[in-house]
């Protein structure tokens, strides 16, 4: 495990064996993170829980309320959200019941993709090997190995998607 000393890790945290803290990272109140994750600068987690090997990319924004599973890439400032109706007032907000992990507002399954800028609102499962793409707002359920569009129409991943992770400039 590996902390920069300019993070911010508070002592209710749980990180996992050779998982690295960047510089900027905030980790609070009873975060779980797995092995081999990594947190990048500006990233704020608070009383998640997170698998092995999970890529917290800059700039993301989690709070109580979600179970992210192994293998998953959360891209530039994703952010996921545990509140339909979010006000000042904390009335009817079960904060409780999102830091207990028993109750998630978002589910992320192993080998997801959630790409840059995506928001996921509450109530959402993100299915095993599916991907969002980015700037996407997911309002709804995606299935194992499905591609959420902007738009929301979602489609099968290409069994080439790998050849297909490139592009540039012509």
């Amino acid at each position: 495990m590996q902390v920069h000393p300019l993070a911010h890790v508070d002592g209710t945290v749980s990180l996992g064996e050779g998982t690295r803290v960047w510089q900027y990272a905030s980790i609070t109140r009873g975060t779980v993170m797995g092995r081999d994750c990594s947190v990048s600068p500006f990233a704020m987690l608070d009383g998640s829980i997170y698998g092995d090997r999970v890529i917290v990319s800059g700039g993301v924004k989690a709070g109580a309320g979600f179970r992210v599973g192994n293998d998953v890439f959360l891209g530039p400032n994703v952010v996921l959200c545990n509140d339909c109706w979010p006000a000042s007032s904390k009335d009817g907000y079960r904060d409780d019941l999102l830091r207990s992990g028993k109750t998630f507002a978002v589910v992320v399954e192993d080998g997801a993709v959630i790409g840059a800028g995506a928001v996921v609102l509450p109530g959402i499962r993100i299915g095993k090997g599916a991907v969002i793409a980015a700037g996407a707002v997911v309002e709804r359920n995606v299935p194992d190995c499905m591609v959420y569009r902007r738009n929301g129409y979602a489609s099968v991943k290409p069994a080439d998607w790998q050849e297909k992770r490139m592009r540039f400039v012509r």
